[in-house]
């Protein structure tokens, strides 16, 4: 299970980072820069829709982690059963890790032309979804690999 919290974890802080410099990148292009009614007006709208889809982007990365480390772990497990637990679990865990981490690197921008980005207990009904639906497949995968992959 450690396993697969800790490929979760590694990229959630690298996604974090990420997060952070894409973000401040728009920030810094499209708000402090900003000059004139329409730029100034444009500038933290488009830089709370870049923090918007970065986070999306972060929760869609769920899934794909989850099933790709599923089926690797799983596949080590002869028992179908504890394979799904361990690849399930690990990934429930490891998601909300994952997500932490990278919600935290974006939630470091700040200056001006952030006012308008989304405040993190927004991103918590969302969060809570992705995460079952990582947890879901990582488990499924994890039971898969256990009965196909050798």
């Amino acid at each position: 299970m450690w396993l697969v919290v800790g490929v979760f974890a590694a990229l959630g802080a690298a996604l974090g980072v990420v997060s952070y410099a894409a973000t401040d990148w728009a920030r810094v292009q499209f708000a402090s820069a900003a000059s004139g009614a329409t730029l100034a007006e444009f500038g933290p709208v488009f830089v709370s829709l870049s923090a918007f889809q970065t986070t999306v982007t972060l929760f869609l990365a769920g899934p794909v982690v989850g099933t790709v480390v599923g089926v690797l772990v799983g596949s080590r497990f002869l028992d179908w059963r504890l394979a799904g637990g361990v690849a399930g679990g690990g990934s429930l865990v490891g998601f909300f890790v994952m997500a932490g981490l990278g919600t935290f690197g974006l939630s470091l921008v700040g200056g001006p032309g952030t006012e308008q980005i989304y405040a993190v207990d927004q991103a918590i009904g969302p969060l809570l979804v992705a995460g079952v639906a990582t947890g879901v497949v990582g488990g499924v995968s994890g039971l898969l690999g256990s009965a196909f992959v050798r």
